[in-house]
Order: structure tokens, then sequence, then C-alpha cells
């Protein structure tokens, strides 16, 4: 929610947690009026630092269409660090798509 008006300007949640290994990748939607804004990065940003500090997590992914720019500068600006291409690793309506590999761990806390 926005602050200054309460309005929802976007969704995020968590996906193949891996609880023993302590990982999981972060996923979020945003609003088109709440794009540009930087509510994606801040909100990543916190959701990551929470599960490394107060959950134990170990490892948190974002995976992102090669080309969607604007979800690369979320990666970027929240502080997560390139590490690869999964080659046909997402699907989206129009069939298979490749999907780079973004990560945080506690050592980028530093």
């Amino acid at each position: 929610m926005r602050r200054e008006d309460d309005q929802v300007v976007g969704s995020l949640w968590t996906r193949r947690t891996d609880w023993g290994a302590r990982l999981t990748e972060i996923s979020y939607a945003m609003a088109a009026s709440a794009r540009g804004f930087g509510f994606a990065a801040e909100a990543v940003d916190a959701v990551a630092i929470a599960l490394i500090l107060e959950h134990g997590f170990q490892r948190v992914e974002l995976r992102v269409a090669p080309g969607n720019l604007a979800s690369r500068r979320v990666a970027e600006k929240a502080g997560f660090s390139y590490e690869g291409l999964l080659r046909n690793a997402g699907f989206v309506s129009g069939g298979r798509v490749d999907l780079e590999l973004w990560s945080f761990v506690a050592a980028d806390l530093r």
C-alpha cells in the first residue's frame, strides 16, 4: 500500500521455497500506475533483508525475463547479483523462455 493514500500498488510473494536449504525466490507484480517510483525495489530489498536477518535464509533469488529492463533495474537497486542465464527455464503464454538468475545472500549485506 502506498503510505500517502492507502492505495494498493503491487503484490510481492515468495515461491520455490526450500526450507531445508533456506532459500526462496521472490516474485512481484506492480500496478501500471505505480511503476517507475521505486516501490518494487524497496519492497524486494526489505523482504530479502528480512528473510536473511530475521528468518535465517541463506539465499534469495529473483528470476527475470531477458529484455525486462524494469525488473532488471529492480534486482540491481535491491542489491541482487546477476549469476547467469537459465536456458528454457520459464513459461509464458507464448511458450518457453530463458530467465536471468539474480541472487541475494548474507554477504551482500556488508
